[in-house]
């Protein structure tokens, strides 16, 4: 039998590569890894104290092999498992903790850019979208003063959780589901979500294999380190859902939070919100007329980013923890993500009028964080700066043990001592925890005693000194505008 040989087309002359030859998804993700850079530089000084919590843990994981804030002190205190995990092996890599912040930064940022630009390609919709989405979030004031923290972290997951169900790859959304609850385990909200939008688009003679397709991969991802975390550490959640539900903050709360952080940063707020409540007009719309028809892959962007911050945030108005304001985080990414995409469905006019108003968000917000002094980040709720914490740090005696006066982290990071808090001592979880479950229901007494069924507290940590406030001269002053009254911060003996 002869072969048969086909003659070749003739190869078309390649014109040589130039950079806007980079694919479209490679210069979206580009547009977000150098708006992160630029961004850490400009922050990475002034990291808020909870950003160092997560920095400890990262720090003593890849230094001492310990899960704990403090060397040597075991604790479940670290609300973000991924978040430390990924922080700690960059810190191998690199051996600088801040600097491996500002990687993980722009890694999460290159990820969304990337997801963005899948969506937009698989919509058939322009990259511009992609690209303002991926601006606002660099911009968004309030998501610059979480960095450190895993926001941004939780935003790139989100997004690609989006980009997975649009896509119909129930393996890739139940990995980033499992990813995301990792990430925080309230962020199981908008895995949820996605589930959701999986059934409502899965046929029916697949639906039920692909739902346990996205369950069983989320599982195998997520449950090997709760499981780890009950048997080793003594709770498979951290203690801080613990702490943060115990926590009250008189005359505010998490429904009214961002409210009261207007009165304070009224401009960084504002334009933190706007993006997000476009969001929420987006997903209205999409409630009144895209169920009335079929509203195919903006429906499903609807369910997973919109229907998944109602989620969120009905998950911290039931827990009722005090409004952080990195708690708004996720929400306000996942909806700012749906007004641009979502405009972006819409009528050529306006696509039009949402990109240029898109557009011009983003350069006012840059022209407001350029104007600003990097004393402090665009939103804080510390009592000092990291660079007052650190010139307290340094004047604790070397070696020993402090007692903190409420916030830990910076103070933990830079001092060369083991400070003592209920972030890093367990003996004082035991007291909060039988407060807790005196107080409960039934069945929270139940879900209590079942995530501290291997507690053990262990041992107490003796102070020898502490940090306090006082009014001394020779203090380090704390100038921090949301502390009600300026103070100056001391090391004393204790007793």
């Amino acid at each position: 039998m002869q072969a048969v040989h086909e003659p070749m087309p003739a190869m078309a002359s390649r014109p040589a590569t130039r950079w806007w030859a980079v694919p479209l998804w490679g210069r979206c993700a580009a547009l977000g890894g150098l708006g992160a850079a630029v961004l850490f530089l400009a922050a990475h000084q002034v990291l808020i104290d909870d950003a160092y919590i997560t920095l400890d843990y990262a720090r003593s994981l890849a230094q001492h092999g310990q899960w704990a804030l403090a060397p040597g002190h075991p604790a479940n205190t670290a609300t973000s498992p991924l978040n430390v995990l990924l922080l700690a092996g960059l810190i191998v890599l690199s051996g600088a903790p801040v600097v491996s912040v500002g990687i993980l930064l722009i890694a999460s940022l290159v990820a969304t850019g990337a997801a963005l630009s899948a969506i937009c390609a698989r919509l058939g919709r322009s990259q511009w979208l992609a690209a303002i989405a991926v601006s606002l979030l660099v911009v968004n004031p309030l998501l610059i003063s979480t960095i450190g923290l895993e926001t941004y972290l939780g935003i790139a997951l989100v997004a690609t959780l989006g980009a997975a169900v649009v896509a119909r790859r129930p393996v890739a959304t139940g990995a980033v589901c499992g990813l995301l609850v990792l990430t925080r385990p309230d962020l199981a909200a908008f895995a949820a979500a996605a589930l959701i939008a999986v059934i409502a688009t899965s046929p029916t003679r697949t639906r039920a294999r692909r739902v346990a397709q996205v369950m069983g991969v989320a599982g195998v991802v997520a449950l090997p380190w709760f499981v780890a975390s009950w048997w080793w550490l003594g709770s498979a959640v951290p203690d801080t859902l613990l702490f943060k539900t115990s926590e009250v903050w008189a005359g505010n709360s998490f429904a009214v939070g961002l409210w009261h952080y207007r009165l304070a940063y009224p401009l960084a707020v504002a334009l933190s919100v706007l993006p997000a409540a476009l969001g929420l007009v987006v997903l209205a719309v999409w409630s009144a007329v895209g169920t009335r028809r079929r509203a195919g892959s903006a429906g499903v962007l609807a369910v997973v980013w919109g229907l998944g911050a109602l989620l969120h945030i009905t998950v911290y108005l039931l827990l009722r923890p005090p409004p952080y304001h990195w708690y708004y985080g996720p929400a306000i990414g996942s909806l700012s993500m749906l007004a641009v995409l979502g405009i972006g469905m819409c009528n050529r006019r306006l696509r039009w009028t949402g990109s240029t108003g898109g557009a011009v968000l983003v350069a006012a917000t840059v022209v407001f964080l350029a104007a600003r002094p990097w004393t402090v980040m665009p939103i804080s709720t510390n009592w000092a700066s990291a660079t007052e914490y650190a010139a307290l740090a340094a004047r604790a005696p070397s070696g020993t043990t402090v007692e903190a006066f409420g916030e830990v982290g910076t103070v933990a990071y830079f001092c060369d001592c083991t400070v003592v808090d209920r972030l890093s001592d367990r003996a004082q979880v035991a007291e909060v925890l039988r407060v807790k479950r005196a107080a409960a229901s039934p069945v929270v007494r139940t879900l209590l005693d079942w995530n501290y069924y291997r507690f053990k507290a262990g041992p107490s940590i003796r102070p020898v000194y502490r940090f306090t406030f006082a009014e001394d001269p020779t203090g380090v002053p704390a100038t921090s505008s949301w502390r009600p009254q300026a103070s100056l911060m001391v090391v004393r003996p204790v007793g």
